[in-house]
């Protein structure tokens, strides 16, 4: 008897899907209708330089991938659309936020729906609320100015004292020569 290929093929990519689904750190989905093939490569080029990658799947397959992982509360988001884009969160999910709020506004087409991050299910305003967040390197650098704040000060008061020391020694100096 014949093999049915067609679903073959498609258990096979909801295999793979479920696989980038449980290996990163989360994802974000988008819909994506009326969005013009230009468009949805600049914003995976952008996604790439990020460290995140842009996919584009079909609802079905990511229905039953999320089913096979029990996130039945995505499900019924995904179900809501035609097309679907997944945004996929390797390291800086503030970042990879950024970038689809970014995208959203200046293309109709495109809405952020839902998310997933280290366990948790994000709603729309949890994604916007991330994404108004400082990214990874703006965080590192006000821990960075913080924490050098301090020694910062420090070493402005003793030169501080260094100096009016030398300003008395030369008013001495000066005295002296006057004299």
């Amino acid at each position: 008897m014949a093999e049915k290929y067609g679903k073959k093929v498609k258990e096979l990519m909801a295999e793979e899907l479920k696989e980038v689904f449980s290996e990163n750190t989360g994802f974000i989905f988008s819909s994506i209708e009326n969005m013009k093939a230009n468009d949805m490569d600049k914003l995976r080029k952008k996604m790439r330089q990020s460290g995140s990658r842009f996919i584009v799947v079909k609802n079905r397959l990511a229905d039953l991938a999320l089913k096979e992982m029990k996130l039945a509360e995505l499900s019924d988001t995904v179900r809501k659309q035609k097309i679907l884009g997944v945004g996929v969160i390797e390291k800086d999910p503030v970042l990879v936020a950024k970038l689809l709020a970014e995208f959203s506004k200046g293309n109709e087409g495109f809405n952020v729906l839902k998310g997933y991050l280290e366990g948790r299910v994000l709603t729309m305003d949890e994604i916007k609320h991330l994404a108004e967040l400082p990214g990874r390197e703006q965080l590192l650098a006000m821990v960075v100015r913080t924490m050098n704040a301090p020694i910062t000060s420090f070493a402005g008061v003793l030169a501080s004292i260094v100096r009016s020391v030398l300003y008395a020694l030369k008013a001495v100096k000066e005295k002296k020569e006057s004299e």
